[in-house]
């Protein structure tokens, strides 16, 4: 077996305040600091772990931790995506004395000090034991779940440590560098006679005998047709001495996905909400490992299939810090434009279907139509309305064509006009006020133990947004605001409708920015190193060593430097990070994505008891979630 050495040798020693006051604490426990690509990460023993998490967050102003995920560094030369071409330090990976083989990686987010941190273990095959985070922090319970199914880490006193995208019967953990990358076979039949033959009929499925719920943070078995506990029932003051376990979805339109979620109920009123998520898992992290940098740029569509170009946008970000890329100015504005226009499209599905859900069918149907003007605008620059693989390493796939100034300037005319009567049809309505205001209502407390990001930690009343805050792209340069919660400290459906609003007024107000800078600028729409870009194609026709180079590039692809990163962008639902890791070869040797919904969703068990099944849909409708950003 080989293993490639963590990736600390790459790197150099930044002592930042963070890592000082650590250091002062634990001494020697802390193993190892370094920086790569202006990342500071520190290694430290795993027994400290949840009490240097607990000294970041009440010492150092660490509120979040926005992100778990681990990295393996195990190869098994049969099942690699590139089992021949791996080096470390130009010696071959089997000549290595590995250190460990699991890497666990924890990111912190400072609010106050604008800051980040990472926190790193080391465990061994045979040792692959973490302490848990969710006494500190609790959204890092979906996060380690995660690592635990996909990688087979376990997270030693996790309240519910059991698998969330795959089934309990899956056998085997699939990030795991030794688990192939295969395919389920298929097997076709003819007619519906030889299908209708092979199915057991007339066998009704066991009944089950109890659920598992997470109720106030703790595991909770509840019998089928047994009684509430003494603590539940005291909270509900209900008379009925027996609940009832039910399934909403996974199949079902108010789900907005295949979501389901398991509800424990005391006659309406919701006493435990448990979501279950995977049905829609595609394995688009692994498919990564086997696609170059450009190519899993088209995988990253298929995640928010809402807001395509915001997950082209974080992807392309990341090999360009990981590669040292410069973008040209010319594409830097198209990719601010275009993706202020992804913004108001996924906001007018986000308040279409929520208001869909509690009623007012029609502001549905209006969100819709203008939606499809954005589609409009996707399909002139890419031919594509949906998946469009747009923007690429290094700048955009090609220049706008004639007309597409004019086109967005007639979208954003009637956005203004158009938002104007979303806010007649809503605002005042007694119907819509009574079934938002104070519904679903969480604290800024809440949002901040839970990982909550974008408009739903803006909602009570955090003013953060990583366009303005951690500024990518040339967004600094823009002026706009950043609309969030002044009023009070505590979110609801009806807060997070109007901040949609209000965002997309912003939206609109870059976006005419954007043109009239695009108006000023000319040149390139694509970056003149040679590392990730072709060679013009009028320099194809004079030079053999050009077109050699043009034909390398898009067969093998580039190569990046040993070392990983981590980019964040502020996607319409909130922080959209992308954690890619490179071994040296042309195929990412890991690429995470910290995607937004996956840990919004998180949310829902804590808000949905004490209501009514009939509000159930308008709290999932409030978090915005997109099942294929929750379940990759």
């Amino acid at each position: 077996m080989a293993i490639a050495t963590p990736l600390s040798e790459t790197t150099t020693l930044r002592v930042g305040d963070p890592v000082t006051r650590l250091r002062e604490k634990f001494g020697d426990k802390i193993l190892a600091v370094s920086e790569f690509r202006g990342e500071t990460t520190l290694q430290v023993a795993r027994e400290i772990l949840p009490d240097a998490a607990r000294a970041l967050r009440d010492e150092l102003a660490f509120d979040q931790c926005v992100d778990v995920t681990a990295l393996d560094w195990h190869l098994q030369a049969k099942n690699a995506p590139n089992p021949h071409e791996l080096l470390f330090n130009d010696s071959p990976l089997s000549d290595i004395e590995p250190p460990a083989r699991f890497q666990v990686l924890y990111h912190f987010l400072s609010h106050a000090a604008n800051a980040r941190v990472r926190l790193t273990v080391l465990l061994q095959e045979d040792d692959a034991v973490a302490p848990t985070l969710t006494d500190v922090y609790r959204g890092v319970n979906f996060f380690e779940r995660e690592v635990y199914d996909l990688m087979g880490v376990r997270f030693e006193g996790h309240p519910f440590l059991q698998r969330i995208l795959l089934p309990q019967t899956q056998v085997g953990h699939p990030l795991r560098k030794d688990f192939a990358l295969g395919y389920e076979p298929v097997e076709f039949t003819h007619n519906i006679e030889q299908i209708e033959a092979r199915k057991v009929k007339n066998v009704p499925p066991a009944r089950p005998r109890q659920a598992i719920f997470e109720v106030d943070g703790g595991t909770t078995e509840v019998p089928i047709g047994g009684g509430l506990t003494a603590t539940i029932h005291e909270r509900f003051d209900d008379s009925a001495n027996e609940t009832m376990l039910i399934n909403m979805g996974p199949h079902h339109p108010s789900t907005h996905g295949v979501l389901r979620v398991g509800l424990q109920t005391a006659g309406e009123k919701i006493i435990g909400a448990m979501p279950d998520i995977g049905y829609l898992h595609t394995g688009i992290e692994k498919n990564m490992e086997y696609k170059t940098y450009t190519k899993a740029i088209t995988l990253t569509d298929r995640m928010d299939y809402l807001a395509p170009l915001s997950n082209n946008l974080g992807f392309c970000l990341a090999v360009e810090k990981l590669m040292q890329v410069d973008v040209p100015e010319r594409a830097q504005i198209l990719r601010v434009l275009l993706g202020e226009v992804t913004r108001i499209a996924s906001h007018l599905v986000a308040i279409g279907t929520n208001a869909m859900d509690i009623g007012a069918v029609s502001m549905f149907t209006y969100a819709f139509r203008e939606r499809e003007y954005a589609m409009d605008i996707f399909e002139m620059v890419s031919g594509a309305r949906m998946m469009t693989s747009y923007f690429r390493v290094g700048g955009c796939a090609l220049d706008v064509p004639m007309g597409f100034s004019d086109q967005v300037r007639e979208f954003v005319r009637m956005m203004y006009g158009r938002i104007k009567e979303y806010r007649a049809l809503l605002d005042k309505n007694p119907i819509w006020e009574e079934r938002t205001i104070g519904v679903g209502a969480y604290t800024r407390a809440d949002a901040l133990q839970l990982g909550l990001t974008g408009p739903m930690l803006r909602a009570t009343g955090v003013n953060w947004d990583l366009r303005l805050a951690q500024s990518y792209s040339g967004y600094e340069t823009y002026d706009f605001e950043a609309p969030y919660n002044t009023r009070s400290d505590t979110g609801d459906i009806y807060e997070l409708y109007r901040l949609k609003l209000l965002e997309m007024e912003q939206s609109l107000r870059i976006i005419e920015q954007a043109l009239e800078r695009l108006r000023k600028t000319g040149g390139p729409v694509m970056t003149t190193n040679r590392k990730v870009a072709p060679p013009p194609k009028q320099e194809l026709q004079q030079s053999m060593e050009s077109l050699i180079h043009h034909f390398k590039l898009w067969t093998e692809g580039f190569k990046p430097p040993v070392g990983f990163v981590y980019q964040a962008i502020e996607s319409p639902r909130g922080e959209l990070g992308y954690l890619i890791s490179s071994d040296g070869t042309n195929k990412p040797h890991r690429v995470h994505v910290r995607t937004p919904s996956f840990a919004n969703l998180q949310i829902l068990s804590h808000i949905a008891p004490g209501y009514s099944i009939s509000d159930l849909v308008g709290l999932i409708a409030m978090t915005d979630i997109v099942l294929g950003d929750v379940d990759r």
